[in-house]
């Protein structure tokens, strides 16, 4: 017989969704940084060696458990939701190489709005007037931190979307997959299949630019570089900041829903413009912190909003 979770239960459980959320979006803050960094490697080459290296990592982690951390009843599940972020990967560093990072970051908080009503059609959430009504506020942030004209909407802009949107399919995926996924199991699959993708996917483009140079795929795309020993320490970051963050992620949809965890990721803005400044010297101006604080305020009320209505009897 199963047993309601009383609300002061449910309620911690929003806050824990919470905490490894604001974990994700602070790992997350440090990707788009190694990717600029990098920026003289090709985009589907970091995602590689992004996912290589991370998968390394997880593995001498988690070793211990033995075999048991890839068995699956989804697999194809795992192959639908890891297709969709290595789409989005590919398309987000892509975009980071064309446009000023506190603009690429603010550009891709359209996933949280994506996310909403995808949760909406796939996951049958019905999420309350309050809720719909601070991610749009944040959404009206990152509107005041773009001021329509100051983004271009060139091919950079389109990857940049095109990424968003495939995360959002991601959220859904990865919502469903934590109700029968252990996050160890998932977070394997997902830099597993990543690394898998990345590497047909060079080979696949390398052939087609250098065999059919007709077909007009760019060789810049696919052409092999080798990284250096000077390199080392911005492909480790890449790669330990971003398998930290989709775990964080996982298990923050383990404990809460997407629309509450997706809008946390507003926070990886003020994070990431900081650090851009300290390592690139990149300013930003007034309107990219005002828009950070409705961003961040609106997403501190719904949390909190959400947990005192789950704490009610």
């Amino acid at each position: 017989m199963t047993h309601p979770i009383p609300g002061a239960a449910a309620g911690n459980q929003v806050l824990i969704g919470v905490a490894w959320g604001v974990g994700a979006a602070t790992a997350h803050s440090f990707v788009p940084i190694a990717v600029r960094l990098l920026h003289h490697i090709p985009a589907i080459e970091l995602v590689f060696f992004r996912n290589l290296i991370g998968l390394v990592i997880l593995l001498g982690i988690i070793a211990w458990r033995g075999v048991r951390f890839w068995q699956t009843n989804r697999l194809g599940f795992h192959l639908q939701r890891n297709f969709l972020n290595f789409a989005g990967m590919w398309m987000w560093f892509a975009g980071l190489a064309f446009l000023p990072i506190a603009k690429a970051v603010a550009l891709h908080f359209t996933v949280p709005l994506m996310v909403v009503v995808l949760a909406v059609f796939f996951l049958r959430e019905r999420p309350g007037f309050v809720r719909i009504a601070c991610t749009l506020i944040g959404f009206g942030g990152v509107l005041v931190i773009l001021r329509p004209g100051a983004v271009p909407i060139g091919p950079a802009a389109f990857l940049v979307l095109g990424s968003a949107l495939s995360y959002a399919g991601v959220a859904i995926y990865t919502r469903s997959l934590g109700k029968t996924d252990h996050p160890t199991t998932t977070t394997f699959y997902y830099q597993f299949n990543l690394t898998v993708f990345a590497g047909i996917s060079m080979l696949i483009g390398w052939i087609m630019a250098v065999k059919f140079p007709g077909t007009g795929v760019p060789l810049s795309w696919f052409d092999w570089v080798t990284p250096n020993l000077a390199d080392v320490p911005a492909l480790l970051l890449l790669a330990i900041s971003g398998t930290v963050a989709p775990y964080c992620l996982v298990r923050a949809f383990v404990h809460t829903e997407a629309t509450i965890v997706e809008p946390i990721e507003y926070l990886r803005l003020p994070i990431t413009a900081g650090i851009a400044y300290l390592v690139f010297n990149q300013t930003t101006d007034l309107w990219v912190w005002v828009g950070a604080a409705i961003i961040a305020g609106s997403t501190y009320y719904m949390t909190i909003y959400e947990a005192k209505q789950i704490d009610q009897p």
